[in-house]
């Protein structure tokens, strides 16, 4: 399936811009394979629900769902053709248990039915590590986990970040310079 998944955006790249254009056969087969780290880094849960944020093209919710199936997913982007290619791939690989929501991650944050909903966020290339954490504090279960992959950014982010109400920070640094970033909302913190 994750083939089926990666011809869908092929194809689709050539009208929209879901990755880079350059060499997109090869970077989206990496990216597919970086989106699966967490399912080999013994410290992560992939609790459900999960909300990716930012979703785009898929990466890394969707190959996630694909290898984990009973995972139920939301979806967030504010681009209304990428919601709506998101829902198509959605109904081409028939995977169940996903919503897609055309909403700014801030109007989500501001709707009370998502407070507190999700025990696991994703996000790769999307905000600050500062903004992903305040919008953890409100969409995250005390306990949820915060996954994020970080490129060379991460030192400058992380320097003077306020991790109040969060455990962590986990680090699994890849040899291309990518790190996947985990924090855990800390129990007791309902703020």
């Amino acid at each position: 399936m994750l083939d089926n998944y990666r011809k869908i955006v092929v194809g689709a790249n050539k009208k929209m811009n879901l990755v880079s254009r350059r060499n997109v056969e090869n970077l989206l087969e990496r990216l597919i394979e970086e989106s699966l780290l967490p399912l080999k880094w013994n410290v992560c849960r992939l609790a459900s629900p999960l909300i990716d944020i930012g979703s785009g093209a898929g990466i890394p919710a969707v190959p996630l769902k694909i290898e984990k199936p009973g995972l139920k997913l939301t979806l967030t982007d504010a681009n209304r053709r990428k919601s709506l290619f998101l829902k198509r791939v959605i109904d081409q690989l028939a995977l169940e248990d996903v919503e897609v929501i055309n909403e700014r991650i801030e109007n989500v944050c501001s709707d009370g039915v998502y407070k507190h909903r999700f025990g696991t966020m994703t996000s790769r290339a999307v905000g600050s590590l500062s903004g992903l954490m305040n919008w953890g504090r409100f969409l995250l279960k005390p306990g949820g986990e915060l996954i994020v992959w970080k490129g060379s950014s991460l030192a400058d982010e992380m320097a003077g970040l306020d991790t109040n109400g969060w455990e962590g920070a986990d680090l699994w640094r890849q040899a291309n310079g990518l790190t996947l970033v985990r924090f855990v909302r800390l129990r007791g913190n309902a703020a």
